[in-house]
């Protein structure tokens, strides 16, 4: 397990410590939540993944759901304006969004993801996701209390991060989603956690990501973020430059 500390900002990541494969996480940074990160583990060896946050549901998630006939609103409005979004939810991706030229991996996500993109991570075939719309399938969330998020997983691979974003208050859904609407540093940060059994009907098959974490003290509509991305591994060989990332609509209680 790799020993890190929190990113500053979603595009500057920095050293932090205390991240254990089986165990807890503790974080804290000014303005953000501190947070207690139970992992959750069924195997000894980490893992990565493609795929989409589960819980939250994230929009690709929720919409590939409803296949291509969706009952949703805006999941409709995402399929006439996304013809690849539906059915291939675990692909949001960047592929040069880590440079792993310098020791410590420097993440390219504001360079290669433009605002108003981040939901499509820029890729014309998730233009739908991006749309500005109140009405995408939401979850509920206890404000400031212990929640297991969940990730669903597709490929597995290894070494990675996996990171959480909440966005600021004051967050408009009806408006095209900004980096500077996240706050500054993730309510969740984690390394190499390995996977857990699936809920029921998650998309990747058997196996998911569980984050037992305690939630930022938010009220109202707002949008969770998660960005994926690899790490170097320990001899500094790397196995992927790739960044996934996901938006799940959320409505804090």
């Amino acid at each position: 397990m790799t020993s890190t500390t929190p990113p500053t900002s979603p595009s500057r990541p920095a050293p932090r410590d205390a991240v254990r494969s089986r165990g807890t996480v503790l974080g804290s940074a000014a303005g953000a939540v501190v947070l207690a990160l139970a992992v959750t583990a069924t195997g000894a060896t980490p893992a990565a993944a493609h795929g989409a946050t589960g819980d939250p549901v994230s929009r690709a998630v929720a919409c590939s759901k409803q296949g291509w006939n969706p009952t949703n609103p805006a999941c409709a409005a995402a399929k006439g304006v996304s013809t690849g979004q539906l059915g291939d939810w675990k692909s949001i991706v960047q592929g040069l969004a880590m440079d792993h030229s310098t020791p410590t991996s420097s993440p390219q996500h504001r360079g290669v993801i433009p605002d108003g993109k981040l939901c499509s991570a820029n890729n014309p075939q998730f233009a739908g996701l991006d749309l500005p719309r109140t009405d995408f399938p939401s979850t509920a969330l206890p404000s400031g209390k212990e929640y297991a998020l969940m990730y669903d997983i597709s490929a597995l691979h290894n070494p990675y991060r996996m990171e959480m974003y909440v966005t600021k208050d004051g967050y408009d859904p009806k408006k095209p989603l900004k980096w500077d609407d996240l706050e500054p540093t993730p309510f969740l940060s984690a390394d190499n956690t390995a996977a857990t059994a699936a809920p029921a009907g998650y998309l990747g098959g058997s196996k998911a990501f569980k984050f037992l974490a305690q939630l930022p003290e938010k009220k109202g509509k707002h949008l969770i973020y998660t960005i994926w991305h690899g790490l170097k591994k320990p001899d500094g060989s790397v196995q992927s430059s790739e960044a996934f990332y996901s938006c799940a609509d959320v409505d804090f209680k």
